[in-house]
């Protein structure tokens, strides 16, 4: 019996029905990933083949998102350190500031001295710390109710004032009440060199060797109660003036032990300067 000849005369009915599945597959498949697919992840009907195929190959029209208006950027303090603003914080008069600090005396004391642990000292700081924090809780950037409703009250001129006013009040008593720091190699580290494994910036280098730098809140004099809550404040995130997010990067990487450790180091430790 003659071999019968032609391209499908030797296939078997079961390789012919394989090929016919796989290619069944491939349409089902093209018509799934490039028209019902699309059709329904873009809310409708794509408008030309071009979009078709670009759907099919998960290319997303962004357009629409791109049009939807951007959350506003968190802003931590709205005081800009420009000449007008050191202008304004020249311009004080410790004598204005003084009718002013009245209101202020039953919290931080007529001499800046505080009346209670959680309350900062004000006698001798920079005014442009004072004047900074003042606009802070001014503007909501700073949050603490009764400060909140006294800012709010001033106007600049009121905030240079009682800035100069205060930071003209003898702060040498307060330093000589001071205890002498007790010795502790690890949190002398962290003052003068910081712990660079955990990406910890000394606090020599803001806030000076000794606690004081022009320009930074000095830290030696402050009440511990007042500083512990401060470096909670900056680790857990409810305090968020710090402009450039410094203080919450490394309060969030010190352990309880080391925040209450160096909150009595400042608040103990005796300046060089006292007595000057």
């Amino acid at each position: 019996m003659a071999r019968e000849h032609g391209p499908f005369a030797t296939f078997s009915p079961w390789v012919l029905g394989g090929i016919c599945l796989i290619v069944a597959f491939w349409i089902v498949s093209l018509l799934i990933g490039f028209i019902w697919y699309p059709t329904i992840g873009g809310g409708g009907k794509p408008s030309g083949f071009l979009q078709l195929i670009c759907g099919g190959l998960g290319i997303v029209d962004n357009r629409a998102y791109a049009a939807q208006p951007t959350p506003s950027p968190v802003v931590s303090s709205e005081l800009a350190w420009t000449d007008a603003t050191w202008r304004k914080i020249r311009s004080g008069d410790p004598r204005r500031g003084t009718a002013i600090a009245v209101s202020c005396a039953a919290c931080h004391g007529l001499q800046g001295i505080r009346t209670a642990d959680y309350i900062p000292n004000l006698a001798g700081l920079p005014p442009e710390v004072i004047y900074k924090q003042l606009v802070d809780y001014q503007r909501g950037k700073r949050n603490w109710v009764i400060m909140n409703a006294v800012a709010t009250g001033l106007s600049d001129q009121d905030m240079a004032d009682v800035a100069a006013y205060y930071s003209n009040c003898p702060r040498d008593d307060l330093l000589n009440s001071q205890r002498n720091a007790s010795s502790d190699e690890q949190i002398n580290r962290l003052v003068t060199d910081g712990d660079p494994l955990r990406n910890v910036v000394a606090c020599a280098a803001c806030h000076g060797p000794e606690g004081q730098k022009t320009g930074a809140p000095p830290l030696f004099g402050q009440p511990s109660e007042y500083l512990t809550v401060q470096l909670v404040a900056f680790s857990q995130g409810t305090r968020t003036n710090d402009i450039n997010r410094q203080m919450r990067l490394i309060a969030s990487r010190l352990t309880p032990p080391e925040v209450a450790r160096l909150t009595e180091y400042f608040g103990s430790k005796e300046s060089k300067t006292a007595g000057r």
